[in-house]
């Protein structure tokens, strides 16, 4: 199925319907066949972004760098997400694209949660929950609390882990 979807928003592009080349993208990502490399997804991906620059198209830009940032995730390449979705939530401040931005932040906190910076990732949460409740996404806001939950509890065990290990000096063996 992801690689009907894929095959579909490559199709879509040379139509040159950006906008439901990326939505298409997004649906096949679902789906990825990760026993493929990255690149091919990626190299994909950049011929549109170089489309979207070259046409000054800012808003399918975004969008595009979002689909790389998740495409990395996929594939556990998370320096190469967080930094797309940093550029692409660069974008969508600009643009002011409030509920982008709160998707993105969320994406990134989900990948600075598996790269281990739990700190980052609760701040990327929280940015992202107070969006999403000034826009009046409440459903949102309930499932970023039930994350910040966990995550602060996740924290608090990790910290007290680290206290006795080191009250008991078992870091020395």
């Amino acid at each position: 199925m992801g690689d009907d979807f894929f095959k579909k928003s490559k199709e879509l592009f040379k139509s040159g319907d950006i906008k439901n080349t990326i939505a298409t993208y997004e649906k096949a990502l679902s789906n990825i066949d990760r026993d493929k490399e990255s690149k091919h997804y990626i190299t994909f991906l950049k011929d549109i972004l170089s489309h979207c620059k070259k046409n000054n198209l800012r808003e399918e830009e975004a969008l595009v760098l979002r689909a790389m940032g998740r495409t990395y995730s996929v594939f556990k390449e998370y320096v190469d997400s967080l930094k797309h979705h940093w550029l692409a939530l660069k974008i969508q401040r600009k643009l002011g694209k409030k509920i982008e931005v709160a998707e993105g932040l969320q994406f990134i906190a989900e990948d600075q949660e598996v790269s281990g910076n739990f700190d980052e990732a609760i701040k990327s949460y929280i940015e992202a929950r107070e969006i999403f409740n000034e826009l009046g996404k409440k459903d949102k806001v309930s499932l970023i609390e039930t994350e910040l939950e966990r995550l602060e509890e996740y924290s608090k065990e990790a910290l007290d882990t680290e206290y006795m290990l080191s009250k008991f000096n078992i870091d020395d063996f």
